[in-house]
Formats: structure tokens, sequence, C-alpha cells
């Protein structure tokens, strides 16, 4: 039996938010590949699937073709750009030119958030010996 290949991750995540805005639209992936007006096929129902499923590396022609399929206010970045990951980029950029004082008092009137970005963990040097140090 042949090993089957693990999607690329960006290629999984458009084709996850394709398949939720045509659902959402009530659509059938038949009804996609048809395109936005009568005899403007542009792909088949296999080829969606496989963009929905991550298994298929679509054009940015493909894209905005599914996005003006989709008949709503989906437009071609909503497939490609996550947008609570594009938020949290901008947070965190936000959050590191803000002076120590307005971070304090956001802390007092919020209260501590949960940490955006992982901290590094230091490193803990072993002895020698290879041995762990002892917990206290």
């Amino acid at each position: 039996m042949p090993r089957r290949v693990r999607p690329k991750k960006l290629f999984l995540t458009i084709g996850e938010r394709l398949k939720a805005f045509r659902l959402a639209a009530g659509l059938t992936q038949e009804e996609v590949a048809e395109g936005h007006a009568p005899g403007e096929s542009f792909a088949n129902k296999g080829h969606i699937s496989s963009i929905e499923h991550g298994l298929a590396n679509p054009t940015v022609e493909t894209l905005q073709r599914i996005a003006e399929a989709l008949e709503g206010d989906v437009e071609l970045v909503d497939l490609v750009i996550d947008p609570d990951e594009s938020l949290r980029h901008a947070v965190i950029a936000l959050s590191r030119t803000l002076p120590d004082e307005v971070l304090g008092e956001i802390l007092v009137k919020y209260g501590p958030v949960p940490e955006l970005v992982p901290r590094k963990r230091k490193r803990t040097h072993h002895r020698a010996s290879g041995a762990r140090p002892k917990a206290r």
C-alpha cells in the first residue's frame, strides 16, 4: 500500500476555509466548480475536493474564481489569510511599541492576560556526569 503524503499546512488551511465558506453558502463542490455564471466551469468536483483536503495546490486564478463562485462577502484574501492569526501578530507587534506605563495601566484595568508569545525556556546546564540537577 503506498504511503499517504501529508498535505502541506498552508494548502490544508486554504482548503478548510474554502469548505467552511462553501458550506455556509449552501453550495455543493460541483456548484462551486461550475463557477459564478452558467457555462463558466473552471474546475471539476474532484479538484474542489482535492483543494478542500489540502491535496491540491490551487492557482491564484482558481482561488479568485472560487471566491467569485461563492457569491457572498468572500474575497480571495479570505481564503488565504487567517484573520485570527493576522490579528494576533498585529497585537503582538503593537504591544511591543507600548511604554511600560501603558502596559501597567492595562494590567491594572483588565488583569493579567495569557501570554501571546511563549517565552523561551531557560536552558538548564547538566552536570558533567550527565545527571540532571536534583529537584528542590
